[in-house]
């Protein structure tokens, strides 16, 4: 096993290589964030997106087990309904969106303070941020469902019949895919607590920008899967 593991070593790495590469991909990119496009903790943002990874990764170990270890594929056609079904996502997740921010009752408001008076911008429905788990879980399982055909394509070339290989390939590019959408959610929610302190007005255009490119992104999916 050590002998192998030697000679199998660089494919390993580009399998956590392509893994972060894989978590970059804009339909996961745009699931992501649309899942935390609101006022949230950057904590919140941040484990949102290990959430997501945790439920790409289950289904990619899964297939994997289930194709190498049991000779059990995949059906090609749950793989495009599971396309199909980002693009339903996407597509959703935008309205929500655009439905929630047109209910929002945003309006400048005008404090004094003393001698000093100001003016920002403030929101008079204020929701509690959604702090559910399964949502983003859910998501991440539907994407694994739909991108797992690329994912298992060099595990033959890598594992050589080896289903602990196959395993270890797996778990190296699912943990690639972990580390970089949690990058990615630590930065979104970095940037996002920024733009709600200073620039609010901002924050809520890119609010809506989000949405909208949402809508876009889940309508080409569609178009494409169907």
């Amino acid at each position: 096993m050590l002998v192998h593991l030697s000679d199998f070593l660089p494919l390993l790495f580009l399998g956590f290589g392509l893994g972060m590469v894989h978590a970059l991909d804009a339909d996961h990119i745009m699931a992501v964030s649309m899942l935390g496009n609101d006022r949230t903790a950057v904590q919140a943002t941040f484990y949102r997106s290990a959430y997501w990874a945790a439920g790409h990764g289950f289904v990619l170990l899964l297939s994997g087990i289930a194709l190498f270890g049991l000779g059990i594929v995949i059906p090609a056609g749950m793989q495009q309904l599971a396309e199909i079904g980002v693009g339903v996502l996407l597509t959703f997740l935008g309205i929500v969106c655009l439905y929630q921010l047109s209910t929002d009752r945003v309006k400048l408001g005008m404090h004094n303070h003393g001698t000093l008076k100001h003016a920002h911008w403030h929101n008079a429905n204020h929701q509690a941020p959604d702090k559910s788990t399964h949502k983003p879980v859910l998501v991440g399982v539907l994407h694994g469902l739909a991108g797992s055909a690329p994912a298992l394509a060099l595990i033959p070339a890598v594992a050589h019949g080896h289903l602990s290989q196959a395993v270890l390939y797996l778990c190296l590019f699912s943990l690639g895919v972990a580390i970089s959408m949690m990058l990615f959610g630590l930065g979104y929610g970095q940037l996002q607590r920024m733009l709600l302190s200073r620039y609010q007005r901002v924050f809520e255009l890119s609010r809506q920008l989000m949405a909208c490119l949402s809508i876009a992104l889940g309508s080409y999916w569609l178009y494409q899967g169907v």
